[in-house]
């Protein structure tokens, strides 16, 4: 049977292993080795390069069309098998010889086939491993009677306990009518409940085979199918940039191609000359290499003798620092349909003291009007985002045989800004900042969280860090005002990753906010107006003003313990936080007194506020 889901979902919320609700059924989606051939390429040398894969597919598209052949989409498996009527309450463990086509499960037992509905618990290890709970054990494990603790008869019942007050899991139980065992839920989620009637981990997703499962040691876990923990996905993403080849141009490779007899005359031949592909042909044979990482390297050498070339380089590999070449260097880019950019002022107006200060801590502005991104998932976690040790690949254990990821490519726009490197390095080394980030760093050190925010802040949480993520979601909260698009279609994309070795790499200050969509033509360009002088000037002012004041203060401004592990310090939902799609840091590592500064921490904006309060014939400074 098919059901209908966007293909964007197929990587997140609903990408493999995870958990998928559709009208009163729940599913679960198939590893990308039950995919078979089906799917559609993505095109990114990049990202592949870094995960190691040799290409990325996106899932099948099945026709809307009424009229057009039926075709297979993504596989998708029933979980959990456990399933229960809501008007009899019967039990039942549905498999795939119950099935029927293009119909719900429905109850055998009642007239008017009611539909049946899925158990909520499920049980879940740390290595990934998924599967339903033992309802007929937990039913009959504390009758003390042995022949009753033997019973197999399917004659479970999940029945309501009336008499029991609020209607918390004491009131729930599961009962055996066949030897009249009976358990309620209560403590069903608390650690060591299933090992302590001696369930233990099978080892195996929902749609594996039973000879497919693999020997696990943990120890599971019940929860609710819906809990947060069930599923952490692991997505890569990359902007795609032209020149491929420009970020490193100054490598091994590049170099030993420009010293090539070959490589000079191919800059006086016009590159629809069939000489030129001769050329070109002749180049990649030689070395290895790529027709389009010659081309790039090309058009990067033309343009270094006309002086627009590269000016940030980026080791090879590095993708946010391959991207962050790409925004400074003001390239002619015009025809490009996948990277179109523009470097223009932050405002052209007659400049104040208010708007000096801003531009004086504002480098440079750079509009996207065309951007691809291209979003891949490798796998995902159970119970918490642990190491790449218990990573579960979306190929499971047919990696060798699957050599792709399942992935999207989505076009969009967006506004690139990046700060003044000078006056941060200056505000990063004052002591209260570096105080209060190092409280911070602590406690992400402690945190399960740790692993997948490292991957966002690097192995040392800079200021900056937490500075241009708070930044971005100022803005993106504000641009959701202006710009014609909902908050939940803008995205960030932070660059302020630290390096492992501090002299090997440029540092980054960089934030980018875009939109993209999965259709060919992108967006409609609303977020880059919002971008032209002088709208984002005042934008930015009003973001940071929008800052300076939460409806929660002060508990808000004052706070050092908020969201998990207590990850956030001056940020809640009124004044900082954004939809879960927008941030790459899940709502985490935030802190606007970095931003508008407060009695005892200096902001990085704090002087742009004071001038424009002080403009504003008030006496009101930052957050007291």
């Amino acid at each position: 049977m098919q059901r209908k889901i966007r293909q964007s979902q197929t990587i997140v919320p609903f990408g493999v292993g995870a958990i998928f609700d559709l009208q009163g059924e729940s599913l679960v989606a198939c590893d990308t080795f039950r995919w078979g051939p089906r799917g559609e390429r993505i095109q990114s040398e990049r990202l592949a390069a870094v995960l190691g894969v040799s290409e990325f597919r996106a899932a099948p598209a099945v026709a809307s069309n009424a009229w057009a052949a039926p075709s297979a989409g993504v596989p998708y498996a029933r979980f959990p098998a456990w399933l229960f009527c809501q008007k009899c309450r019967r039990m039942t463990r549905w498999t795939r010889a119950l099935e029927q086509s293009d119909k719900a499960p429905t109850c055998g037992s009642c007239p008017g086939k009611k539909q049946l509905v899925p158990m909520r618990w499920i049980q879940i290890c740390p290595n990934g491993h998924m599967d339903d709970l033992d309802w007929r054990r937990w039913a009959h494990s504390r009758n003390t009677n042995p022949e009753a603790r033997q019973c197999q008869k399917d004659s479970l019942f999940f029945e309501s306990v009336s008499g029991k007050g609020a209607g918390g899991l004491d009131t729930l139980q599961v009962h055996c009518h066949s030897c009249h065992s009976r358990r309620n839920l209560m403590g069903i989620t608390s650690r060591g409940s299933l090992k302590s009637i001696g369930v233990t981990c099978i080892g195996r997703q929902p749609w594996q085979r039973w000879d497919e499962r693999a020997d696990c040691d943990e120890v599971p876990l019940a929860v609710q199918r819906g809990a947060s923990n069930v599923y952490f996905p692991l997505v890569h993403s990359s902007i795609e940039i032209p020149n491929a080849s420009r970020a490193d141009s100054q490598s091994e490779k590049a170099l030993a191609i420009k010293a090539d007899d070959f490589f000079r005359p191919l800059l006086g031949v016009s590159e629809e000359a069939p000489m030129f592909d001769m050329m070109v042909e002749t180049l990649v044979k030689a070395h290895d290499i790529t027709p389009e990482y010659v081309r790039g390297l090309v058009r990067d050498e033309k343009q270094r003798e006309a002086g627009k070339a590269t000016t940030v380089e980026a080791t090879p590999g590095d993708l946010l620092g391959e991207e962050w070449a790409a925004f400074l260097t003001e390239l002619d880019n015009s025809d490009d349909p996948h990277f179109r950019t523009r470097h223009v002022e932050l405002a052209r107006t007659t400049k104040t003291e208010v708007t000096s200060l801003l531009a004086d801590r504002v480098d440079k502005v750079v509009l996207a009007d065309r951007l691809r991104e291209v979003r891949a998932l490798e796998g995902f976690h159970r119970v918490t985002p642990a190491g790449s040790d218990k990573l579960v690949s979306v190929a499971l254990n047919h990696k060798k045989t699957v050599d792709w990821l399942p992935a999207i490519d989505v076009r969009g726009e967006g506004v690139f800004l990046s700060l003044d490197e000078g006056r941060l390095a200056v505000w990063e080394e004052h002591g209260a900042v570096r105080d209060r980030v190092l409280e911070l760093e602590k406690r992400l050190n402690a945190s399960f969280m740790e692993p997948r925010l490292r991957e966002r802040t690097g192995p040392v949480l800079a200021p900056r860090y937490v500075l241009l993520h708070t930044f971005a979601h100022l803005l993106i909260r504000r641009l959701a005002f202006e710009s014609g698009y909902a908050a939940t279609s803008l995205r960030e994309r932070i660059y302020a990753r630290s390096a492992a070795d501090p002299g090997g790499a440029s540092k980054q200050a960089g934030i980018l906010i875009y939109t993209a969509a999965g259709d060919s033509e992108g967006t409609l360009g609303g977020l880059v107006r919002q971008g032209e002088p002088p709208q984002l000037q005042g934008t930015v002012l009003e973001a940071l003003q929008d800052a300076m004041w939460c409806s929660s203060d002060p508990l808000c401004s004052e706070n050092l313990a908020s969201t998990f592990a207590s990850l956030n310090f001056a940020a809640c939902h009124a004044c900082t936080l954004v939809a879960e799609t927008s941030c790459e840091s899940g709502n985490y590592l935030l802190d606007r007194v970095l931003v508008v500064g407060s009695d005892k921490v200096p902001g990085f904006f704090q002087d742009v506020l004071d001038a424009a309060v002080e403009a504003a014939g008030e006496g009101i400074r930052g957050i007291s």
